[in-house]
């Protein structure tokens, strides 16, 4: 099988309202949609969603990236996973986002060329999974009421943001532990808003607010402040923008400065470095969760098969098309609140109009 053509699209995706995080508020995400055609005539999607204090790059980058990509790519074999890495890596340092693009396109085509969903592919037989809603930075009150209307739309754990001043962190998490009750699951996510000291401080609270962990509390490169805070706390504590790269992984694990690491297909490059992550965290007895940034339901269900099948990811965090919108990507997978189940077409099993 031989690449024959890869065509690129601008896509803007709009949440239903705004959405707060420690470093910025959000109002929506424009994506790079791609498609791989070949020579047996079986087209694979994938997609670059670029956060730029995150990936490094944006959209304008991303397609720059992707038109060279496509020079050396077509003409090579989309089944030869590893070597399309190796000539993307070749390239370019980075461009985590792009990279991800042509990654999932190939994993689409490889499980379409067996006929089997792609978490079948990947070697898992169950397409069923629950996934986390993530609740925005507000006041208590307005973070309490979002919470209680997501747990009234039949979500069972939901991902607090927090980072800003403790006092006000804390007033946040026991509001929405009163207003949802002790049967749904908080996690909180700090997007490295907090300090050492600040996190040690506000710990104890967490733990009696029934948290089940902290992701990400302190800044990115503070690697022995993560883990001073793992080997001080009871609660888990998740790595997330510290761990891009397999290599990252690495690191941290042999560090011993974190109980789980949060994978983003956009942080690493698609799924081939996702499951190297993965096999890096097992190896260590750290479990996985696997997240997603600003990406429709093409890179979101990818997300969503990986997690299906590897048995180290334990904690799925793949929310981004349950508050928004898309009327021209369809598929991939239903939900009743968080539970979500897979199609069993081929491939990552969506369907793109017009593309």
């Amino acid at each position: 099988m031989k690449i024959t053509n890869i065509t690129m699209k601008k896509a803007e995706f709009a949440f239903d309202k705004p959405f707060e995080i420690a470093f910025a508020v959000l109002y929506g995400f424009e994506t790079m949609v791609l498609k791989i055609d070949t020579d047996e005539g079986i087209t694979g999607y994938g997609e670059a969603g670029p956060l730029e204090y995150v990936t490094g790059d944006n959209l304008d980058t991303c397609l720059v990236i992707a038109e060279e990509f496509k020079k050396k790519l077509i003409g090579m074999d989309p089944l030869a996973i590893q070597s399309i890495h190796t000539v993307m890596n070749g390239m370019y340092h980075g461009h985590t986002s792009v990279k991800a693009a042509f990654d999932i396109a190939c994993y689409d085509i490889a499980a379409k060329k067996m006929n089997v969903p792609l978490y079948r592919f990947l070697g898992g037989d169950n397409p069923c999974l629950e996934s986390d809603v993530t609740i925005g930075i507000n006041t208590p009150e307005v973070m309490a009421a979002d919470c209680l209307e997501w747990k009234n739309k039949g979500f069972n754990i939901l991902k607090i943001k927090l980072g800003h001043d403790i006092a006000t962190d804390a007033k946040r998490i026991q509001a929405i532990r009163e207003a949802v009750g002790s049967d749904v699951i908080l996690r909180v996510d700090a997007n490295q808003g907090w300090s050492v000291k600040e996190t040690l401080q506000i710990e104890p609270v967490l733990r009696q607010t029934g948290i089940e962990l902290i992701e990400q509390p302190v800044r990115d490169s503070d690697f022995d402040g993560l883990r001073e805070i793992r080997q001080s706390v009871i609660l888990p504590v998740v790595a997330d923008e510290s761990c891009h790269l397999p290599e990252d992984a690495a690191r941290i694990a042999s560090m011993r400065a974190c109980d789980g690491m949060n994978i983003k297909l956009m942080k690493c490059g698609g799924i081939e470095p996702a499951v190297r992550i993965n096999a890096v965290a097992e190896a260590n007895h750290l479990f996985c969760m696997l997240g997603c940034m600003g990406e429709s339901v093409i890179a979101n269900t990818a997300a969503m098969h990986l997690a299906a099948a590897m048995k180290n990811i334990t904690k799925i965090d793949l929310d981004i098309t349950f508050f928004s919108h898309c009327d021209w990507i369809t598929g991939g997978f239903t939900s009743e609140g968080g539970k979500i189940t897979l199609s069993d077409k081929p491939g990552i099993g969506i369907e793109v109009d017009g593309f």
